[in-house]
Parts: structure tokens; sequence; C-alpha cells
């Protein structure tokens, strides 16, 4: 199904979603919003659209951290409603001192100087509160979109992230070749490793591989957990004669750190796809062939690295 298709069905939930939440009166906060899509999506979404939800299984833990970008969002509006309101209550408060004053034209003078005056530092002070307010607010929310695409685990970038950055790269490059290079990492038996250590070792050595793939990576290059124990690089202004020492350098650095877990030494070696932007590559083609690579490292002896050009 056609990513156009699956638009066009989420838009008519989501139109419908927002027609029953106007005729019932309920604002449309991000609780009150998912509870009816959810209801209006099972109700009437056909096997294409689930076969796709299922697809997206990987993004879910995103959506706690959505909605609390969607609510952030509603408090800063209504932080900033809140401010103009009370702005114009000490306005209209004025207004009335100002009116109530007697007619003779030198005291309403002098009274309207005071007036304005007054008007002029409650203002200033209802401003400050705002401000105050809304920069709380603020930094709220830019830990929240940060969230969004983070990987809670391991700090890195997450799947969200990756396919984000990935989907605006090759948007600008369609029409010429990129001098940008994907990596694809994979642990290697790393579910033997799970298996020997246990899962709270095998979180620490996915922390592990992200901290040392960020550490050798230049500032402008970036590392997504793309999945389970697998993580993809982009290299920007990067060829592959450039990328293949710092892929190398990477599995090298891995493969002689000595991890220590619970007084036991674990040995962790990864397997490294790596290729090259083409000309007309979409954002499937290009992983599909960067994880081709890797499962050429993978069958090749593993601890590898391979390029497929």
């Amino acid at each position: 199904m056609s990513k156009k298709t699956v638009y066009d069905k989420i838009f008519a939930i989501h139109d419908q979603t927002m027609d029953v939440l106007r005729s019932q009166h309920i604002p449309p906060y991000p609780s009150h919003y998912k509870k009816h899509f959810d209801e209006i999506f099972i109700r009437q979404a056909d096997q294409s659209l689930i076969k796709k939800q299922k697809e997206d299984e990987a993004l879910q833990d995103n959506y706690e951290e959505l909605r609390r970008y969607l609510d952030i969002a509603h408090r800063s509006l209504q932080a900033f409603v809140e401010a103009h309101s009370d702005i114009s209550h000490v306005a209209e408060l004025q207004e009335q001192y100002l009116s109530n004053v007697a007619d003779d034209h030198v005291e309403r003078c002098v009274t309207y100087v005071e007036g304005l005056s007054e008007l002029g530092k409650n203002m200033s002070e209802e401003l400050k509160k705002a401000q105050h307010k809304i920069d709380g607010l603020n930094h709220e929310l830019q830990e929240a979109i940060r969230n969004l695409t983070t990987d809670t685990l391991t700090q890195v970038g997450n799947r969200k992230g990756f396919i984000d950055d990935l989907t605006d790269t090759v948007e600008a490059g369609k029409n010429k070749q990129l001098s940008m290079v994907l990596m694809m990492i994979d642990a290697d038996n790393f579910k033997l490793l799970n298996d020997e250590y246990g899962h709270v070792a095998g979180d620490k050595v996915l922390y592990f591989l992200a901290q040392s793939i960020k550490s050798i990576i230049r500032s402008g290059d970036k590392v997504y957990r793309y999945g389970g124990e697998e993580f993809a690089v982009v290299l920007n202004r990067c060829e592959l004669e450039q990328a293949f020492p710092i892929a190398d350098k990477i599995r090298s650095k891995i493969e002689h750190s000595h991890l220590i877990y619970a007084g036991k030494t674990i040995h962790v070696t990864v397997s490294i796809g790596v290729t090259l932007h083409h000309e007309g590559d979409s954002m499937e083609t290009l992983i599909e062939r960067a994880d081709d690579a890797l499962y050429r490292a993978k069958k090749a002896r593993k601890n590898c690295t391979v390029v497929f050009d």
C-alpha cells in the first residue's frame, strides 16, 4: 500500500475524530484525541492499515513522548492566552480608574499620567510572570522534542530520528549524488551474550557500543539505534575511501575493549556494512544496500567491515 493511500485513510479517521470532539464539545487535548482516534481506528481500519501499524511497532515507544510534546504545546498556548488576559484585565482596571476621575482637566491630566505609569508597571510585572512561565514550558518542549528522536537506553538517535533525517537528506539528493555514506553496524552473537550474562549486561553493552561509535565519528555525523543491537551511522561530506578507515576504527576499538560486568570480562565484536549514496537513491534502496553489505560481513566471518557500492 502506498504512503499516499495510508495517509488518506489516516486523515479520514482524523477528520472523523475531530468531528466527534466538536459534536460533544470536548477540547482536542492529546488524551481526548487519542482515545477517540483509537476507537474509530479499531472500528474502521482494514487489513492494510493494521499491517502498516504493525510495521511501525518500532516507533511505539515514542507515542508517550509525542503526547507529552502536544500537552506542553497546549500549555504554552494557554500560558500565552492567560498572560494576555491578565494584561487586558490590568488595562481594563486602569481605564475604569481613569474614567472615574473628576472632570477638572488639570486633575484629569495628572491622574492620567499617574495611571499610565501604574499601568506600565503592572503590565511589566505581568509580562515578566508570563515570560517566566513560557520559558519554563519552552524548556520542557525542547526536551520533549529531543526525546522524540532519542533512544533512551543508548542516548543516541532512535529509529524515528534516523528515518526523519535520512528522508530529508535523500530528498535533497534525488537529482544528484551526495557525498554521504551510510553504515549499518550490528553486534555479533548478541543473543548468546544476553543468554550468558543477562539482559542488564546486554543493555550496558548496547550503551557502550553507541558511545564508542559516537566517540569516533565526527561532530557533524550522526549515530542512531536502528533496532535491537543494530546501529546506523550517517557520515556527511564523506567518500568511500574515507569511510572504510572510520568504520574499521570503530570495529577495532570495540574488538579490543575489555568490558567488565559482575567481575566477568565480556568480549564484544561488531560487523559493519558500508555504502555510498547514489544519484536517484530512495531511502529504501540506500538502506537495502547498506544492509546487504552488513549481511555479507556477517556471512564472511563477522567482526569485519564490508563495503558494497
